[in-house]
Order: structure tokens, then sequence, then C-alpha cells
């Protein structure tokens, strides 16, 4: 598998030898807390052993959860948004066959305990900006076009974290990377900073390789 993670974290975002492709984003709910398996040693075990969304998912069901966070599950004939929570795992409706997420839950169960003051209201601002661009005439026609719509313009919410150096360290928070998975060549590319920077800056490529006898693939 390859993609993008921390210092210390296991898994994040990225992609494997299957062509199943992980996002990852943060939540927060009031029955968050210690025990289970922690989102990022889930996200690494579904890239390590899962050959399909429908693999995932079920890999995702059975474990135990105890804190919250969302997975974006694709491969090349299936995608699923899911709402990770101690209360359970939810899938997300598409809205005219997309699939988007900021750092709110989407489904009704979760969103009840959710703790709306992490990332609210700049979570739902940044989801509106995004389903309203999203126009069944203006849809992407390629992941280089998706790219595009995720630049925020001037009174817009920010799609993206530029940091304001007249804060202290420690809350100078960026936006670091910008990621695309493809499944149908099991690669990902990786930009070393926002959308705003795609055409000034290059990208990184990064292969899975195949395995030969499963499609979980190797490191």
């Amino acid at each position: 598998m390859v993609g993008l993670t921390e210092h210390g974290i296991l898994g994040k975002i990225g992609i494997n030898s299957a062509g199943l492709a992980l996002h990852f984003n943060i939540l927060g709910h009031r029955r968050d807390g210690v025990g289970g398996v922690p989102m990022h040693v889930l996200a690494a075990v579904v890239l390590e052993e899962a050959g399909s969304v429908a693999q995932a998912v079920e890999i995702v069901r059975g474990a135990p959860i105890a804190s919250s966070g969302s997975f974006a599950l694709f491969d090349t004939s299936e995608a699923v948004l899911l709402d990770l929570s101690p209360e359970g795992v939810f899938a997300v409706e598409s809205d005219r066959d997309t699939l988007v997420r900021t750092n709110h839950f989407l489904t009704p169960a979760p969103a009840v305990g959710e703790k709306a003051w992490l990332h609210q209201p700049d979570s739902g601002e940044r989801y509106d900006l995004i389903r309203k661009r999203l126009t069944p005439t203006a849809l992407p026609q390629s992941p280089d076009d998706l790219v595009g719509l995720l630049v925020s313009g001037e009174g817009e919410a920010a799609l993206t974290c530029l940091p304001d150096m007249n804060l202290p360290e420690g809350q100078r928070w960026a936006s670091l990377a910008t990621v695309i998975l493809e499944p149908a060549t099991s690669t990902a590319r990786i930009l070393d900073g926002t959308p705003a920077d795609a055409g000034s800056r290059p990208w990184r490529h990064l292969a899975a390789q195949r395995g030969s006898d499963t499609g979980s693939g190797t490191r």
C-alpha cells in the first residue's frame, strides 16, 4: 500500500495494490473514549487486508470502535462514505451520485451526540460550498478537475487552512498536502501543498505493488 500519514501514525490516507482507496477524516462524538481500535490503526488494517469496498466495510463493522472518524472507501466499481463513532457504523447516502466529506457527521444517529464545538460552523460552511459547486452541469470529469473545485475564493469558506503567522506557535494551522487516489492504477498522487498550489508545485506519484497471491498487496 502507498499513501500519506504522519510520524508515529500507522495509517491515514492511502491505496493498496487491489485498488482499494481509503480517505480519512477526524470527527468528534461526546461518547469518544479509551479502548477499542484507534481510527488510524483501523485504517491501516483496512488497507493491509481488504481487497474491495465490501471487504473493507466488513472489517470496519466488525471492529470495536470507541472513537470517531470517517472513512471514504472506493475501488473501481463501488464507493461508500462511513460515519464511525461509538454509536456504530453508518453509511452516508450519496447526493447526485457524489459523496462529500468535511469534519462533521452526515448521518442522524451519531450527529445527535456530535462535539459540534470542535469543527462547527466551519465544517458545515465548507461542506455547503463544495455541494454548491458540484452542480449537475459542473461535475468534474477528472481528478484534476476536482482539485480546482477545492480552491476558496475571496469571502468564501476556507476549504484549505492557511497559517496565521500572528498566532502563537501551535495555533498556526495549515493544510499540508493534497492527495488524489486512483483505484484503476492503484496509485496515489501527493502534492506538498494545498489545491491552490497544484499548478506551481510537482506531484509525487506512488504506485502500490501488486502481490502475486492476494489482492492486498505488499509494502
